[in-house]
């Protein structure tokens, strides 16, 4: 049995936040003593972090806290967006192990440390939830070196974000809160978890089979010069396709080699970096391989407000016999307001599926999640991870 349960205050008092986001959560999961307390909290109240701390420890009787700061928060009531607030998941359960961790270094001694603290205790079931300061991290070379089998360990979560420009941002572990490294919690034990990636973009064109390519250059679509391709997708645009993109275009590459018929989800999705008018060939910023299906993204609101929807009732009616004990949501920080012209759009959706379910999250800097049995670092992402009791 697992017991959770969120709160979230938006006191101007940091101690006050603390206390009041901690009794709600306490309140709402039933419990007197939480095995671990997951803590997100803007900028505003990093300066007296450890009366953070302090108030979330006293109010739970737990040591364990981890999680960082956010340019936005969110739990189950809404997305704080722009306003300082403080949101806290309490966790208690008998068969559920949380081995919180941090790290400092380059990217493959952050993964030898997290590997050393996580390996002994990693079972069949099991979730890594990580939170990197990108300012010293390459999130994609990160989760590659500690492991990219997203079916073996998959790996959630976002970079931190802090103020508008960047310049203030912290992940903590317990009472310590740091800079230009990484932290998390490895969950395991009596555990099982659906994950659903929403991108936000919208497909042009039908996929394309990779028939020449070069590491990240793409010389062949089809048999066809990849540039022909490209220019021949741009054609079936419309005016306002372009506007409401801001005329980016994006590659989503199919990372699951046995699906021919890819869909929402099944994409990892990339920055086209370049285009080479004298070989007719483009330039994506990730790896492709000859028989790898491809296909060309737009991204705009409608397409992200579809998506989510989308998502969310797949992930819905796949879970009708067990429902999930809790949720985490990793949203992008070009999504939310900015994205949509209005708040609480994707916690709104999300709630209309899994009404009371208790959710936390953040608005970061990257999002993590598998697609294709792989981990990958990710951009413009809402990540939604429900976790159950087995």
């Amino acid at each position: 049995m697992i017991h959770v349960g969120v709160g979230h205050s938006q006191s101007l008092s940091t101690t006050e936040a603390a206390e009041r986001a901690t009794r709600m959560a306490m309140g709402n999961a039933g419990i007197a003593k939480a095995d671990l307390a997951i803590v997100f909290a803007t900028i505003n109240y990093q300066s007296e972090y450890q009366e953070l701390y302090q108030a979330v420890q006293a109010n739970s009787s737990c040591d364990e806290l981890i999680g960082c700061s956010g340019m936005s928060v969110l739990t189950s009531a809404g997305e704080f967006e722009g306003e300082p607030a403080i949101a806290v998941m309490v966790i208690r359960a008998e068969e559920l192990s949380a081995i919180a961790f941090a790290a400092q270094g380059t990217e493959s001694e952050m993964s030898a440390q997290i590997q050393e603290q996580i390996q002994p205790e990693i079972r069949d079931d099991a979730l890594l939830v990580i939170f990197p300061d990108i300012r010293a991290i390459n999130p994609a070379e990160l989760v590659s070196q500690i492991g990219g089998d997203g079916a073996a360990l998959p790996i959630v979560g976002a970079a931190v974000s802090g103020d508008a420009t960047g310049a203030q941002m912290y992940h903590w572990k317990g009472e310590q809160a740091t800079e230009r490294g990484v932290t998390g919690v490895l969950l395991t034990g009596n555990l099982t978890t659906e994950i659903g990636v929403a991108q936000g973009c919208q497909p042009i064109g039908k996929p394309k089979e990779v028939t020449k390519v070069e590491g990240r250059v793409i010389f062949e679509l089809d048999s066809e010069p990849a540039l022909e391709n490209f220019k021949g997708t741009l054609q079936l645009l419309t005016q306002d396709d372009i506007r409401r993109s801001g005329g980016t275009v994006f590659v989503g590459i199919a990372m699951d080699a046995e699906n021919r018929a890819p869909t929402r989800g099944d994409f990892l999705i990339r920055n086209l970096v370049g285009i080479n008018e004298e070989h007719a060939a483009i330039a994506v910023s990730e790896e492709v391989t000859e028989g790898q299906l491809v296909q060309f993204h737009l991204r705009n609101p409608a397409a992200a407000a579809d998506e989510i929807r989308v998502i969310i009732a797949q992930l819905a009616e796949k879970t009708q016999s067990q429902p999930p004990a809790f949720g985490l949501y990793f949203n992008c920080l070009g999504r939310g307001k900015g994205l949509y012209g209005a708040p609480n759009h994707d916690i709104g959706v999300i709630q209309d599926k899994f009404p009371g379910l208790p959710i936390i999250g953040f608005f970061g800097n990257s999002e993590f999640a598998p697609i294709g049995g792989r981990n990958f670092a990710h951009a413009y992402t809402g990540v939604f991870v429900l976790c159950f009791a087995n």
